[in-house]
Parts: structure tokens; sequence; C-alpha cells
């Protein structure tokens, strides 16, 4: 019978031990979709991935912070962000 105590025992110490790493593993998962749903979230700053910011998000007419005619700015903006992006497109290419 000694035996079959000390493999219960064992068995419960285990399952103890795993609780921890269970938990861990619980929030990794809610962190992970909270980041995610904030990544997708305008509002949020800072969580916006690189292709979700930038100047080819800026649409419309006028600053939305302070109501000042922009699209001249703004297009030209998209302009350097496009000719930079093809650049490093062909950065990638021959390197």
């Amino acid at each position: 019978m000694e035996h079959h105590e000390r493999a219960d025992e064992l068995e419960r110490e285990a399952d103890k031990a795993a609780e921890p790493s269970e938990q861990l593993e619980q929030e990794i998962e809610e962190t992970r979709s909270d980041w995610e749903s904030k990544k997708s979230d305008q509002r949020v700053p800072g969580a916006v991935g690189e292709r979700g910011a930038g100047p080819h998000q800026l649409e419309g007419e006028e600053d939305p912070a302070t109501g000042d005619e922009k699209a001249e700015e703004r297009q030209a903006e998209l302009e350097e962000a496009m000719q930079a992006e093809a650049q490093s497109e062909d950065d990638d290419q021959q390197g």
C-alpha cells in the first residue's frame, strides 16, 4: 500500500504544480486577445500596427485635431510614404 499512497501523493503534487502554469496560459491568451482587439482600434495610442497607421490613414481635408486644411500636406505625405515603401521593397528584393 505504501507505493500506491506515494503515487497518489506525487500525482496530487503534480496537479498542484500544473495549476499556476494553466493560469498563466489563460492570462497570456486573454492578454493576446486584448492586444489584438486594441491593435484594430484607432483610438488606442501606440497599438495600431504599421500598416494601420501613417499618412494613408489621413483622409479628409482637415486635421481632426486643429480643423486646419491639410489636403495638400496629406497628399504629399501619402506620396512620400508610397515612395519610401517602394524603396523598401526594392531594398528587400536586392538584399
